[in-house]
């Protein structure tokens, strides 16, 4: 089989444990957390060696943000999910949201939800599009 050069080296847990100079439950640990970046590739949790080798000489990752934005649905008298999308971990919610921030239908009432990594609320706006735009 040939590399595919644009895929990224990837490590198991105890891999990167071994790159660290870490126990495999601490490497596990960080990536539950959210401190080191890892993904599951069925049940096994793998890490970019890239990735493990700048935590090594110290590099710590912020992580994306989530914008979550709800519709109020008014036959089921509550909020709806209706998009989700990354953003900087650095990101704050502006004062106001237009018809094009938030890809909603004027007159209609939304929430917007900024979420750290962990799904952990950091901020909440009520819109009321029509107002807005």
């Amino acid at each position: 089989m040939v590399r595919d050069p644009l895929i990224p080296r990837l490590v198991s847990v105890p891999e990167a444990a071994e790159i660290l100079g870490l126990r495999r439950s601490r490497v596990h640990q960080l990536v539950t957390e959210g401190k080191l970046p890892g993904a599951w590739s069925g049940n096994t949790i793998v890490l970019a060696e890239e990735t493990v080798l700048r935590y090594k000489a110290g590099e710590r990752f912020g992580f994306p943000s989530v914008l979550a934005i709800f519709r109020y649905n008014e036959d089921a008298d509550g909020w709806v999910a209706v998009d989700r999308r990354a953003v900087a971990p650095d990101y704050e919610l502006p004062d106001r949201f237009g018809l094009e921030d938030i890809g909603g239908n004027e007159g209609e009432l939304y929430r917007v939800e900024l979420l750290d990594n962990q799904g952990k609320t950091l901020a909440v706006k009520t819109v009321d599009v029509e107002a807005a735009s």
